[in-house]
Formats: C-alpha cells, sequence, structure tokens
C-alpha cells in the first residue's frame, strides 16, 4: 500500500502569491504596523482527492481606509489573474493553480485600533497534488 502525497499547503501558496502586495504572514503581532501587511488563512474547502478547493481569507492592513482598500483590491486582482498560472515563491514552487474566485467580495473590518484599517476577502483556489502522487511506505 502506498501513501498519497499531500496537497499544497492553501496559506503558503497565497503567501508567495500575495508576495507583490506586500508583507505576507499568517498571523499578526501586537505591534501590527502597516502600511502593507496581507494575513492569510485557510478557512474551509474540500478536496475530491484529486482536486483541492480551499477557502482562503485575506486580510490587508492599511494605515487608512483608501490604503486598505487599495491593497485588497490589488489582491483580488492578482488572485483572480492567477487562474491557469504556476506559483513558485520562497515557500512553494510550481503550484499550478486551475482556476482561482472570489467567494466572499472585500468587506471593511471594525478595528478599535483607529491607527490601522482591515479589509478582508475569501477566495477560492483549486489545484491538484503534485505530479509525484504516491509515496512508498
Amino acid at each position: 500500500m502506498s501513501v498519497l502525497t499531500g496537497f499544497p499547503d492553501a496559506e503558503l501558496v497565497m503567501m508567495d502569491l500575495l508576495t507583490p502586495v506586500g508583507v505576507t504572514v499568517t498571523a499578526t503581532s501586537e505591534n501590527l504596523a502597516p502600511p502593507v501587511v496581507v494575513v492569510v488563512q485557510r478557512v474551509g474547502g474540500a478536496d475530491d482527492g484529486v482536486t483541492d478547493r480551499p477557502r482562503v481569507q485575506v486580510v490587508c492592513y492599511g494605515a487608512t481606509r483608501p490604503a486598505a482598500w487599495a491593497l485588497a483590491e490589488q489582491a483580488r486582482q492578482i488572485v483572480l489573474a492567477a487562474g491557469g498560472t504556476a506559483v513558485t515563491g520562497t515557500n512553494v514552487t510550481g503550484v499550478f493553480l486551475d482556476s482561482t474566485r472570489t467567494e466572499t467580495p472585500s468587506v471593511q473590518l471594525p478595528d478599535p485600533n483607529r491607527d490601522v484599517r482591515a479589509v478582508t476577502a475569501v477566495y477560492r483556489l483549486s489545484y491538484r497534488r503534485p505530479r509525484s502522487h504516491r509515496q512508498p511506505r
């Protein structure tokens, strides 16, 4: 019996994809320092054994409302343009995105810290496991 190779980590894929937007992380510290911070987190999705379809939340932080919205729009356009392309960066190599789409459009999050504004959206990625999909046990 052999074991299948795991699917690429959706958060790492999204981090590399959104590198042109700014600093990408999976968690923030108490000392959040915009203007450019993008937080990615897998928030659901499923696979059918062949294709993984993760839902990934992207939160863009800016020092002002217009800055946060501009980052969110830049991120959205990068994600939407990524369908049919491969992602390679610091975290992943050659992850081919079959398709990408917006699941929940950008909305501003209420934030008690008046010096920071946050805009969030959820995207759906679709990709398959790496070609060498079976590992010997």
